[in-house]
């Protein structure tokens, strides 16, 4: 899918490809974020849906993964959005974003989550995300919940 100029495809976690993801959060999530190394991968990410977002000369800026609620089957989680500090701001994020929520969609979701860090509020509040925690702390970070409901698919509802 091409998306501001970023161009976004699933890829298996045991994938080749994959390794950019790996890269890209480690980057971002270890070296940038500090977030310890032992609590940036976990057994989510074999089961999950990733996504890279590629520039048009096939670079790898950031990434994202969508994955079911252990508790409510219709509902999903947002995790792991992690963008290149030099692609920020370009639409690699947003890219990754819309692919995600339209796999949530392709998939019947009628909900996902995601766990924001509070000064990315606002960028997923811009697809329709609302705030639905107090701000606590995860990884020495602080975060807020958020969710969006979606609508039936074929049911003409509004999605945000």
């Amino acid at each position: 899918m091409l998306n501001d100029g970023w161009i976004t495809r699933s890829v298996a976690w045991d994938a080749h490809e994959c390794d950019d993801a790996r890269q890209i959060r480690i980057k971002v999530f270890v070296d940038e974020q500090h977030v310890p190394f032992e609590d940036e991968f976990d057994t989510i990410d074999r089961g999950a849906f990733h996504v890279l977002a590629y520039d048009a000369g096939g670079n790898p800026g950031g990434t994202g993964r969508l994955y079911d609620d252990a508790d409510d089957p219709a509902s999903a989680h947002i995790g792991r959005m992690a963008v290149m500090r030099e692609e920020r701001g370009t639409g690699c994020g947003g890219a990754i974003m819309q692919a995600l929520i339209d796999e949530a969609q392709r998939r019947d979701y009628r909900r996902i989550v995601l766990s924001a860090q509070v000064h990315a509020i606002g960028f997923y509040a811009r697809f329709g995300f609302h705030v639905t925690s107090d701000e606590y702390t995860d990884v020495g970070i602080p975060h807020r919940d958020m969710e969006r409901i979606l609508p039936r698919a074929g049911s003409g509802e509004a999605s945000c």
